[in-house]
């Protein structure tokens, strides 16, 4: 309580005294007159005293103590007095209503100052249940709990000053205060504002950490900033829309027109296709919220904030667009070098394959962009069959699949074109056979299984088996020739030495050859091995029917022991093979 209080309340009754005289009572003219001007002064009389015993005017500010935090009865007391007066107002002669309108202004002052208070006091978001999920805890409940006493006590204020005509007043302190909340809560996301100079001026770094900034910051935003100042100015400004609608847009149309022009800023000055992601990652956001922020933008006022985002959403589409596009183009002219000595799998298919697995997780997202923004076909390759079968129909979903099964035969297709600059024809066919494979692993393990489908994996599958087929033919070809039909019939001296000389040395050149690929994949390695040593039962039996020298020679040669284990060790990334025997 004030310290002066009986000062100002011996004053007021000062003034009060000649409302209640006799006198006046005497002019009355008819009992009913008397009870209505006696009622009038008790009005009068009780709002006087608690208006002066809360009045700020012979206070410092910081000896104003809070009238809600020490007495809420008083404090609605306080309310209700004041609403009696404004209603008794009109009714008052000159006099009383010179000192009406003198308490009024009192009130409305206190007032001011507990509204400035609570909303002060509660900078933090006062809807708790609009944040994000997470684990509730008893101090949460606590928050919830004084949020919802808070948010009474502002409306009870609001609802009181906006009825005696003190709504600008009401609607600045409640402006100042709430975007300074949401200023800094957008401040302390990392959410800034940035020119397209700015911008242009930033390294990549630079704007990778800005974006990432916007991405974590831009779903609570929405979610817990802007949905709770929705909720709470609807809450306390409840007797007017009007108000509702001022009070909201001065609160937060700087922020969310910062918020939503930011993808549009990166976009038209950071322009590359290692933003690819971060574009499809900032259209996700504003598209799996556009009904909560329609809901929550939804004044006349803020629709400008609507079509800032979907501004936004549009240039997004037209860039992914092009991205995409451009990015066919870039796998049809790779300039890089072609396969290497062990036929493993090629940069090109490790980079198309990731960025390809990557950019299937994004397919709900590229629906919608398809729609409106399909990208327009770059490659002059003839078209393959199968992903002309995936475009059947003009639907966004038939248009994903389409672009992705044509990208992925625009690569095979590359790929062919550096195996075929290879001297080494088997190792062509490996390489082949080694790519090929690990594209239909990543569309297996990846959502381009649910883009392609079976047939496309099976088609592929089959391809990977002729590259097989091709390979061992010209791999060990020689090899398998050099073996009799029938390895048991009887055969000179001369004729077994020739069978393992030549047996010899063709197994050896094609080992050296092969010693130096790598198949990565196991199963296509257990595959290939398998294939390999299809031949070898021919060879033990050969082996050991002529294993024992003839007349006084001894032959030099391989156990069929000695092949298996030298096959054993072919193929394995970062295994070295055994040498051959000179």
């Amino acid at each position: 309580m004030p310290k002066n209080g009986k000062k100002i309340f011996g004053f007021c009754s000062k003034v009060l005294s000649p409302l209640v005289s006799p006198s006046y009572s005497n002019n009355s003219s008819s009992t009913s007159e008397v009870a209505s001007e006696s009622m009038i002064d008790r009005t009068l009389q009780s709002a006087a005293e608690i208006i002066n015993k809360w009045s700020t005017e012979s206070l410092a500010y910081t000896e104003v103590s809070s009238m809600f935090h020490h007495s809420k009865q008083e404090a609605l007391r306080f309310i209700r007095c004041v609403n009696e007066l404004q209603k008794v107002m009109y009714l008052l002669t000159s006099k009383k209503l010179v000192f009406s309108h003198r308490l009024m202004q009192i009130a409305m002052k206190r007032l001011q100052i507990e509204f400035y208070r609570i909303l002060s006091v509660k900078r933090e978001p006062f809807d708790v249940e609009s944040s994000p999920v997470r684990v509730r805890t008893a101090e949460d409940c606590d928050v919830r709990k004084i949020s919802s006493v808070a948010m009474a006590d502002l409306r009870a204020i609001a609802d009181c000053m906006i009825s005696t005509g003190y709504t600008k007043e009401c609607v600045e302190i409640y402006g100042t205060v709430r975007k300074s909340v949401v200023d800094e809560g957008m401040y302390r996301l990392g959410i800034a504002k940035f020119s397209s100079q700015i911008i242009r001026k930033m390294n990549s770094e630079a704007v990778d950490l800005r974006i990432t900034k916007w991405l974590e910051g831009a779903i609570t935003a929405i979610t817990t900033i802007f949905n709770a100042e929705r909720d709470l100015c609807d809450y306390v400004f409840a007797s007017s829309e009007s108000v509702r609608e001022s009070c909201f847009t001065k609160t937060c149309k700087d922020g969310a027109m910062i918020l939503f022009a930011f993808p549009e800023v990166i976009v038209k000055n950071q322009k590359s296709q290692k933003n690819l992601f971060y574009s499809l990652d900032m259209f996700t956001v504003i598209f799996e919220n556009w009904s909560r922020i329609e809901s929550i933008f939804s004044f006349e006022s803020t629709e400008v904030i609507q079509s800032q985002a979907i501004a936004s959403l549009s240039v997004l589409s037209e860039s992914i667009s092009a991205v995409l596009s451009d990015y066919e183009s870039s796998i049809q002219n790779d300039s890089s070098s072609s396969l290497s000595v062990d036929g493993g799998i090629h940069s090109l298919s490790l980079q198309s394959m990731d960025c390809l697995s990557h950019l299937a997780e994004y397919r709900e997202i590229l629906y919608i962009i398809f729609s409106r923004w399909p990208p327009p076909k770059k490659s002059t390759l003839p078209s393959d069959s199968n992903s002309s079968s995936l475009d059947s129909d003009d639907s966004p979903i038939s248009s994903v699949s389409s672009y992705m099964a044509r990208i992925i035969f625009i690569l095979l297709c590359k790929l062919d074109s550096k195996a075929r600059q290879c001297d080494d024809i088997s190792l062509s066919y490996l390489f082949l056979a080694n790519n090929v494979r690990f594209v239909i692993w990543q569309v297996q393990s990846s959502n381009l299984h649910y883009l392609l489908g079976e047939e496309w994996i099976e088609l592929h599958k089959g391809k990977v088996k002729q590259y097989i087929d091709s390979y061992e033919r010209l791999a060990w070809g020689k090899v398998i020739s050099t073996l009799p039909e029938n390895p048991t019939a009887a055969l000179t001296t001369a004729e077994v030495a020739e069978v393992y000389d030549n047996f010899n040395s063709s197994f050896k050149e094609a080992y050296r050859k092969q010693r130096s690929c790598i198949v990565p994949d196991p199963k296509l390695r257990f595959e290939i091995l398998s294939i390999a040593k299809s031949w070898l039962p021919v060879y033990r039996e050969f082996y050991n029917t002529h294993r024992f020298p003839v007349g006084e020679e001894v032959i030099a040669r391989l156990t069929p022991e000695d092949v298996e284990n030298y096959l054993s060790y072919l193929f394995f990334p970062q295994v070295e093979s055994h040498s051959l025997p000179n």
